[in-house]
């Protein structure tokens, strides 16, 4: 039985050993262009849905989804969110890609998580993803004012779409504005 422990303990020292190796000398590949592995992915996934599950508060959003909250929403979504996660001149942010793993384009594909996880989400951010913690930005009521935005961004109220599209300065022709040449003489 010695034996047995022995082994067990001296196996795990030398993985142990192997993982402190690979990280210390630069050999495992951090930059965000590089896509990571599947178990990474995995663990990744599964700590982190396992994290929320336990911390996110058990509540509904207290905000009602009415067209004013929802337009507050939509100007606090595109002041704070829509360069890393589209909006609504561009649902998919040219950021998309530039992150690891790659930011979700929540508004062009809204994602069905409960608005409580999601809630906890912006609030705090996602370590390592690039996705920071709002709080101390945004009261708990924008915070959950966004969610229940982003929950229905996919069908919005007139008023709603209109508040949106203006505070992403889309033009009525459904473009957003072309920017203004530089004035005639001006430094580069």
């Amino acid at each position: 039985m010695r034996g047995f422990i022995g082994g067990v303990v001296s196996t795990l020292l030398v993985v142990f050993g192997g993982v402190l190796l690979v990280a210390n000398r630069g050999w495992f590949p951090v930059g965000a262009d590089n896509p990571p592995g599947n178990m990474e992915r995995r663990l990744a996934h599964m700590a982190t849905n396992a994290y929320i599950a336990s911390h996110a508060p058990k509540q509904e959003n207290p905000v009602q989804p009415t067209s004013a909250a929802l337009s507050d929403g939509a100007r606090l979504y595109e002041k704070h969110c829509s360069v890393c996660h589209g909006g609504a001149a561009q649902p998919i942010s040219p950021l998309r890609t530039k992150f690891s793993p790659p930011v979700p384009q929540i508004v062009n594909r809204v994602p069905k998580d409960p608005d409580a996880d999601f809630y906890w989400i912006t609030k705090h951010g996602i370590r390592l993803t690039g996705m920071p913690g709002w709080d101390g930005v945004l009261s708990d009521d924008q915070i959950w004012t966004v969610v229940a935005f982003i929950k229905r961004s996919d069908k919005l109220p007139a008023e709603a779409q209109a508040a949106w599209k203006q505070a992403a300065g889309v033009v009525a022709s459904g473009t957003a504005p072309s920017p203004a040449p530089s004035p005639a003489g001006a430094a580069k």
